[in-house]
């Protein structure tokens, strides 16, 4: 007798898994975009060879927060489109295996 192991979530509850890690990672990536001072003031040492982010300019401050949030932007448009293209392809997905049904 051989013993299958199931987790009980079925394809609906490993979708719904993968749409809340989707939606947490997008959420994360879209932090530096409503904060681009606090961001700016943890990434200055890594940008300005070790400088702290009080020692900068304000022409220097201002570039870097520009520059963090065009980076957090971008990254939320890339998530985003591929979100989009999921459901897409899902919905596809469901589409053809309803019609080969009927």
């Amino acid at each position: 007798m051989e013993t299958q192991f199931r987790f009980g979530w079925g394809r609906r509850g490993t979708f719904a898994a993968g749409l809340v890690v989707v939606a947490l990672g997008s959420a994360l990536m879209g932090c530096t975009a409503f904060n681009p001072q606090g961001a700016a003031q943890q990434y200055a040492p890594s940008y300005y060879n070790g400088a702290q982010y009080s020692s900068l300019s304000p022409e220097q401050k201002m570039q870097l927060e520009n520059h963090l949030a065009n980076q957090s932007n971008q990254a939320w448009r890339t998530t985003a489109g591929l979100a989009s293209g999921l459901g897409a392809l899902v919905q596809g997905a469901g589409v053809l295996l309803f019609a080969a049904r009927r």
